[in-house]
């Protein structure tokens, strides 16, 4: 599935390019084996405009692409979309099961195309929350990285320290507007425009009990971090932090 390895390479600057949005929660077992749901909604038409934008820029004539470039460049998406008709969940399998690593298992992965709307939904199982920054969803072996990228590495960031009783799972903040200043050619209004829809919600759902966090909400024992695009101009962005106490039953004497 040449489109597939294409929304799965990793690019920040294009990560933000478009309505993304991101869900991706972790549900604990007592013994810190779980399951883990990425979905995805990615619409390219930002990227459309983003493409027309470059060309402009490339050719001389710079300032905004007109909605007749704008539209040449959706075209040309959806040409290189259709080359890759395979959405079977068998022929995702193929794709991610040879390089996930030990003791994590692919549970179903889904993707469907509307236009330029592709959604994206996997559930993995793990037999240790740990492994799961391990799991590399780029299998391309063969230099082709057209498409559009996505994070490929999702949990790449995600820290689990175990100390006696208690749990800390943190990450690093996720924050793509850093990534986009550094493109000396993308201006605020580009920015504003690529990341319009752009959102992430990370949510763990455990059977321990919670000592500290900075969720941006808590229900029963699930706590779920937000982020969008107020947040990032905010520049308030913060990472995961959450702090959890795992009390073990007392040895019973025989």
């Amino acid at each position: 599935m040449r489109y597939l390895r294409g929304i799965l390479i990793v690019g920040v600057a294009w990560f933000a390019a478009g309505c993304m949005q991101f869900e991706y929660g972790i549900t604990l077992e007592d013994d810190m084996s779980g399951t883990a749901d990425v979905d995805l909604a990615i619409d390219l038409d930002r990227v459309a405009y983003m493409a027309a934008f470059v060309q402009n820029a490339f050719t001389g004539e710079g300032g905004e692409p007109t909605a007749e470039q704008i539209e040449a460049a959706r075209e040309e998406i959806l040409v290189e979309m259709d080359k890759d008709e395979d959405f079977s969940e068998e022929s995702m399998r193929s794709e991610i099961e040879p390089d996930l690593p030990e003791g994590v298992t692919l549970e179903y992965a889904n993707v469907k195309r509307d236009a330029l709307l592709t959604t994206v939904k996997m559930r993995f199982a793990f037999d240790h929350v740990d492994k799961l920054k391990d799991i590399h969803l780029d299998t391309d072996d063969e230099g082709d990285d057209e498409g559009p990228p996505v994070d490929s590495e999702p949990f790449e960031d995600l820290e689990i320290i175990e100390d006696g009783d208690e749990i800390i799972i943190r990450s690093e903040p996720i924050n793509p507007i850093e990534e986009m200043d550094e493109v000396p050619w993308v201006s605020d209004e580009m920015v504003e425009k690529l990341l319009e829809g752009f959102s992430v919600t990370f949510s763990i759902t455990s059977p321990f009990d919670v000592e500290e966090h900075n969720a941006t909400s808590k229900k029963g024992k699930t706590l779920t971090w937000e982020f969008n695009l107020e947040t990032l101009k905010s520049g308030e962005v913060t990472g995961i932090y959450l702090s959890l106490i795992h009390i073990s039953e007392p040895t019973r004497l025989q």
